[in-house]
């Protein structure tokens, strides 16, 4: 048995196979395979990112590490935080623990407070995220703002605020400096571009971050902030150019209702953008 073949079971959801594996060749519970881009997946991670609730407990219960990191530094605690949250209070009771970046995605102000006060870095050393853009990403406005006042720039977590429609973060982060028109490296998108996008891909609440996103209450905060409505991807897509698309692509799949972009669009309109 390979670690390769073993992960093919896991992700099939072949659990007395993958019982009697990992019991004939415990080794294989720490055998790491390459997923996602990144090495260092072990049966544990594949499990969590399928989903598999029963295997996650069977390999855990056989050994398997909690704490193990794939390559990029991803625990399964933390994979299962942005890819299947079903999953994080099995794990936890499972006795998967709780580091500062996860406690600031949960909103565990306590557990984060103390952590910080046990010397962790604002920045997580395993993914290189800082926390408050891990907190901002779920949407918590509690270690959000323990973060900020802790000294965190709030500038980075914005767009992932904005992007999931949490208007409380945007509204924390913009009181602490952050620049309305901050553009992320690769994208050259601004937060307005991230809110607009966020709700046209109908998951203001993407990966299992903020349950009820509002993005129509982002839109504004950040225009009232003085957003550069205008302003372009490094593709040339406007924030209204986004709305627009997103609108025509709900139309076509309607059911009657209006298409909720529109409204984002009308909103940008109202508010003097053009492109």
């Amino acid at each position: 048995m390979t670690a390769r073949r073993l992960g093919r079971l896991v992700t099939d959801g072949e659990l007395e196979a993958v019982r009697a594996a990992v019991q004939e060749q415990p080794h294989l519970l720490s055998a790491a395979v390459d997923q996602d881009g990144a090495d260092g997946w072990t049966a544990l991670h594949l499990a969590v990112l399928a989903g598999q609730a029963p295997m996650v407990t069977v390999l855990v219960e056989a050994g398997a590490d909690p704490t193990a990191r794939t390559e990029d530094g991803r625990t399964p605690l933390q994979l299962a935080l942005t890819r299947t949250p079903h999953l994080v209070p099995v794990l936890r009771e499972l006795g998967a623990p709780v580091d500062a970046a996860s406690a600031a995605f949960l909103g565990e102000v306590e557990t984060l407070s103390r952590a910080l006060d046990d010397g962790v870095p604002l920045t997580d050393p395993a993914t290189g995220t800082d926390l408050l853009s891990w907190a901002a990403t779920a949407g918590r406005a509690g270690t959000v703002q323990l973060l900020l006042d802790r000294g965190a720039a709030p500038g980075p977590a914005l767009h992932a605020a904005a992007a999931v429609g949490a208007p409380a973060v945007v509204e924390a982060l913009l009181a602490a400096g952050a620049d309305a028109d901050v553009r992320d490296p690769a994208t050259g998108r601004t937060p307005l571009h991230a809110a607009v996008a966020g709700a046209a891909s109908d998951g203001a609440a993407a990966d299992g971050a903020a349950a009820d996103g509002d993005a129509p209450a982002v839109v504004r905060l950040l225009i009232d902030a003085g957003a550069d409505l205008d302003a372009t991807t490094h593709d040339g897509a406007s924030a209204l150019d986004i709305a627009r698309v997103a609108a025509a692509r709900q139309r076509a799949a309607a059911t009657g209702d209006t298409p909720h972009a529109d409204s984002l669009a009308e909103m940008l309109v109202t508010a003097g953008a053009t492109g």
